[in-house]
């Protein structure tokens, strides 16, 4: 008799610890999804308060100080997973960030940082800056896109793919979800960049070719 009611003891508190678990990978889903783009409407708010050059500035100044926004809150977040990850006696290592990967997914990696300076590099007609100033000695705005695309290519990865897909593996939920629910995060991360809703759909479609 004994003997069941401790085992019925050991099953409930596993049972407790498996829903703490998936309620704190969605806890960690909304925070990313949604917390992210309020801390870089924050930071962003707080250059443009302690700088008047983002304000009354050239436009390549506005520029750089649009940019710097989404690169420090990135890696905020990623010193902050950093941090959580000791607490469990963890480091970036187990979630295989350390990892080489495979030729495919490099491909798709120099594909997305092309697109992502490609993209910061066409804000620039827009505000009536030549392209050729985007070069040095003309002005730094191709370093400033090296630096988002590389910040967005490494922060995103670490933060989405590697430890929220590795959360949901672990709390029990199938490929479907640790696919699916990543990719909607990520997607309405980027919900202030642009207001399209393919970007839901361009944060699920290469985590299900990447994680094949």
């Amino acid at each position: 008799m004994e003997s069941i009611i401790m085992g019925t003891d050991a099953s409930r508190v596993q049972m407790v610890s498996g829903l703490s678990g998936r309620a704190q990978c969605w806890v960690e889903s909304l925070i990313l999804a949604l917390g992210g783009p309020s801390a870089i409407w924050v930071v962003s708010k707080v250059i443009s308060l302690s700088f008047r050059a983002v304000v009354h500035g050239s436009p390549e100044q506005r520029f750089l100080a649009w940019l710097s926004g989404g690169v420090i809150v990135e890696w905020l977040f990623v010193i902050g997973l950093w941090f959580a990850l000791q607490s469990r006696g963890l480091s970036f290592r187990d979630l295989g960030v350390w990892g080489l990967g495979t030729w495919p997914a490099w491909v798709v990696a120099l594909l997305l940082a092309a697109l992502s300076v490609g993209s910061n590099l066409r804000f620039l007609p827009r505000m009536h800056i030549p392209i050729s100033y985007a070069f040095l000695p003309h002005g730094i705005h191709l370093f400033a896109a090296l630096a988002m695309g590389i910040t967005a290519g490494f922060c995103e990865e670490v933060l989405f793919r590697a430890f929220l897909m590795t959360e949901f593996a672990k709390a029990g939920y199938g490929k479907t979800m640790q696919v699916l629910v990543p990719g909607v995060a990520f997607g309405l991360s980027h919900a202030g960049y642009l207001n399209q809703g393919f970007l839901v759909w361009l944060g699920i479609m290469p985590r299900l070719r990447l994680s094949a």
